[in-house]
């Protein structure tokens, strides 16, 4: 038996909720509940067949009377295990679709939240605590299509094999098997080029069913990207996990054109264009995430590929004090950040993570007493109190331009996205020299390089050494499955090379692989640093114009410690592997 948490209460009626929200009268009440029995339909259904409310004015009175959430389901992908917790047979004739699992909470969208039979029934029927949400009836209905729906991929050509939308339920999600060989071997009909493809075939529930698919399986898997890639006799599905592309599926290529027209829908792009790439981004809800989707779609020589972009919003960064960095690093870093003014630059190559790191450092200033303002490109995290600003390249406004705008807004704190050339290298040591402190990545292979970068774009070295707090080095390594992972002994001369005394008592750990990382011996990943604060010997050092080797042994005298030494330390704690640090380290 299950238990609605969020129970409305029996005795209060549509009609009465509708009053007093203001919006319906006692008269046009008497006429709908007339029209209602003479037609035997629900009263909220001949309120909306009259004209006299819309569904969405309805759902909002009811989620604002009843304190009911609201879930906007054509931005939703309902999970069809969740789905068929409640069975098919109510789900119709209520009108009702399960859209999350929560712990032990399980969360029902209706149309229709005081029809006490269809309460009735799911405490009869699902054995969870359930909680009540509201949606609108089309949507709940075409939720119920996508999970329990058989129709056809598209209309079949006589002679040509029809596949069911249970083919689609390809395994476990993450999974590196392809497609079934039912959908494999089907001949399916293309759709139609152009304008004509926002016919039936690209709409249909089993074309939408696979690309909401693809990004479930993607988010579920943690994928930062997804790519769709058509070969010459088959589409491939990559997903970008912990940095490195895993083929996870096959499709065949007869889909291609309508799967590329149902993303360009969902994306708001030209359909008819195929000639020129496109950009564009959706969000849509998998779960309790929450994901802005990053769409690009370039041609190739086998037609249109695609690239999504997964980004949670609904996923908070981490403050630096609270933040998986090593103890040293990290207080070495808000040393750095919580003085009044300078440059703070995050420098590595693409794929460090960089801009996380910049973000933990504005979650960690966030404060309502201080006017922190950001330049991005683009925005990847909202930020409450942050007054965020997204550049506009197209539209004549890059970071120099935005930063010289945010100058005039009395800023305290101030973020720019990167800097990739003089004029902004010049705004944002200008802003760190009068009483501002930024932060800022730049791309370099390590922290003093950064230094040689800043030169080599013409600035003045003085201005360099008196504007920069401190600079991070970073590197991104991948982290050892704690349930496969298996001890091992590396060569004692590779030890002594390295500077490890081979006698010592660490143990030293090797991938294997298991379910649960997706059999690669690795699940995500952590950041090692080198950390490079501008000391008297340093400062004299870049107004001299050395090079950045020469910055570097100078650090290293004074107690720098760099990426390698960073990451050996990692090893030897047994979270990462030998290899995994050499090859992320061995440019620096």
């Amino acid at each position: 038996m299950g238990t609605i948490i969020n129970h409305v209460s029996k005795t209060k009626k549509l009609g009465e909720v509708l009053i007093d929200a203001g919006l319906l009268n006692p008269t046009n009440l008497e006429k709908a509940l007339s029209e209602a029995k003479k037609r035997n339909m629900r009263l909220g259904n001949a309120l909306i067949s009259l004209g006299i409310i819309s569904e969405d004015k309805m759902l909002d009175a009811l989620s604002s009377q009843l304190s009911l959430r609201k879930i906007d389901l054509s931005k939703t992908i309902v999970d069809p295990a969740i789905g068929k917790l409640v069975p098919e047979r109510l789900a119709r004739q209520f009108k009702m679709v399960p859209v999350t699992m929560v712990g032990d909470v399980l969360t029902v969208a209706l149309s229709d939240p005081l029809n006490v039979f269809a309460l009735d029934a799911l405490k009869r029927d699902v054995n969870a605590n359930i909680e009540i949400a509201l949606s609108n009836e089309r949507d709940i209905l075409k939720a119920i299509d996508y999970v329990w729906t058989a129709k056809e991929v598209s209309k079949a050509a006589a002679g040509q094999t029809v596949v069911s939308a249970d083919a689609f339920n390809f395994g476990a999600v993450g999974g590196r098997q392809a497609m079934p060989e039912a959908v494999q071997s089907a001949s399916f009909a293309s759709a139609a080029s152009g304008a004509a493809q926002k016919d039936d075939s690209v709409n249909d529930v089993n074309i939408i069913k696979l690309v909401n698919f693809i990004i479930f399986s993607g988010a579920k898997s943690r994928a930062s990207d997804i790519h769709i890639e058509p070969l010459e006799d088959e589409i491939i599905v990559r997903e970008r996990i912990d940095g490195e592309l895993v083929k996870v599926k096959e499709i065949p290529i007869q889909l291609l054109n309508s799967i590329i027209a149902r993303i360009k829908i969902m994306a708001n792009m030209d359909i008819a264009e195929k000639r020129n790439p496109q950009d564009s981004r959706f969000d849509i809800n998998i779960g309790e995430k929450n994901l802005d989707v990053r769409v690009s779609v370039v041609p190739t020589i086998n037609g249109e590929k695609v690239v999504f972009r997964l980004l949670d919003k609904s996923s908070k960064v981490a403050k630096v004090s609270e933040s998986s960095i090593d103890k040293n690093d990290k207080d070495k870093i808000l040393k750095i950040i919580y003085k009044k003014y300078g440059l703070f630059l995050i420098s590595g190559p693409t794929g460090s993570g960089k801009t996380t790191t910049a973000y933990s450092v504005i979650s960690e200033l966030n404060d309502i007493r201080k006017n922190i303002i950001t330049v991005e490109d683009p925005v990847e995290y909202k930020m409450r109190y942050v007054n965020q600003i997204e550049v506009n390249q197209k539209g004549g406004v890059g970071f120099a331009e935005a930063l010289r705008a945010v100058l005039r807004q009395d800023p305290d704190i101030i973020l720019v996205g990167e800097i990739r050339d003089e004029e902004t290298a010049r705004i944002a040591i200008q802003a760190a020299l009068t009483g501002h402190f930024v932060v800022s990545t730049i791309h370099t292979q390590d922290a003093s390089s950064a230094v040689s970068r800043l030169i080599d774009m013409g600035i003045e070295p003085f201005l360099i050494s008196s504007s920069v707090a401190g600079i991070i080095g970073q590197r991104l390594i991948k982290k050892l499955c704690d349930n496969c992972k298996k001890p091992y002994t590396p060569e004692p001369e590779l030890l002594k090379e390295l500077g490890i005394n081979p006698a010592a008592n660490y143990t030293f750990y090797k991938e294997t692989g298991c379910d649960l990382c997706r059999d690669t011996g690795f699940h995500g990943r952590l950041s090692i640093q080198e950390i490079l604060v501008p000391t008297r010997n340093i400062q004299k050092l870049i107004i001299e114009k050395a090079d950045s080797t020469q910055i570097r042994s100078q650090a290293i005298k004074e107690g720098f410690i760099p990426l390698r030494t960073a990451g050996l330390k990692k090893l030897m704690e047994g979270v990462t592997t030998l290899e995994e640090v050499l090859q992320a380290t061995q440019d620096v």
